[in-house]
């Protein structure tokens, strides 16, 4: 499953996901390519990311979580899409608020498309971040 994740048959424009949020402004921004930038700590994102989730959603989630963040300049964050191959609802995640209201980045001089990838097996949360260099293809990144 994480193959699918890593080689999707094009982006979906700005897009890296199909499922969208449209409250992003979209005007110029670069996508990490083979290094990070957009920089923050993996145990805040993880906890930023799951806030408001109760124990038994947390500790049953099983599967793969894509999520596509605008990083401004300043470290202020916008969740633009996501791809869901979990067993959770993503009603049920508030990822938006969560992310667009509480995640907050190191700023940069450029903004940023930050892709996460959230691995969900055995009670544990794996963060993956990656990045693109031929808008078709998605790798890890360090």
């Amino acid at each position: 499953m994480l193959f699918t994740f890593l080689c999707l048959p094009g982006l979906y424009g700005q897009y890296v996901y199909p499922e969208r949020f449209e409250n992003c402004y979209l005007d110029e921004f670069k996508y990490e390519e083979t290094r990070i930038i957009a920089e923050i700590d993996n145990e805040k994102l993880k906890s930023v990311i799951t806030s408001g989730w109760d124990y038994k959603m947390l500790k049953k989630a099983e599967g793969f979580l894509g999520l596509q963040i605008l990083v401004d300049r300043k470290g202020g964050s916008c969740l633009m899409s996501v791809r869901n191959d979990t067993n959770m609802k993503l009603k049920k995640m508030n990822l938006e608020a969560n992310v667009n209201e509480n995640l907050k980045w190191k700023g940069q001089s450029d903004k940023i498309s930050a892709i996460v990838l959230l691995e969900f097996k055995d009670g544990e949360i794996v963060v993956k971040r990656l990045g693109t260099t031929d808008m078709r293809n998605l790798v890890e990144i360090h």
